[in-house]
């Protein structure tokens, strides 16, 4: 239910840039317009990183 940053763009189509703009931190509920991300700590020795949530994304894609 997560995707990184260039997963999230190459599932919409659309640049990282344009994931970027739209991002913001997580919110129990989602935001019209907007993709929730939080940092996610995928393993052991492994840096936080943004992970964006699928159904804002495909919340997204139904908009367009």
């Amino acid at each position: 239910m997560w995707l990184s940053l260039g997963g999230a763009a190459d599932y919409m189509g659309v640049s990282e840039d344009t994931i970027g703009r739209r991002a913001i931190p997580w919110q129990d509920a989602p935001v019209p317009g907007r993709v929730r991300y939080k940092l996610l700590k995928l393993g052991e020795n492994t840096r936080m990183e943004r992970r964006y949530y699928v159904p804002d994304l495909e919340t997204l894609l139904v908009r367009a």
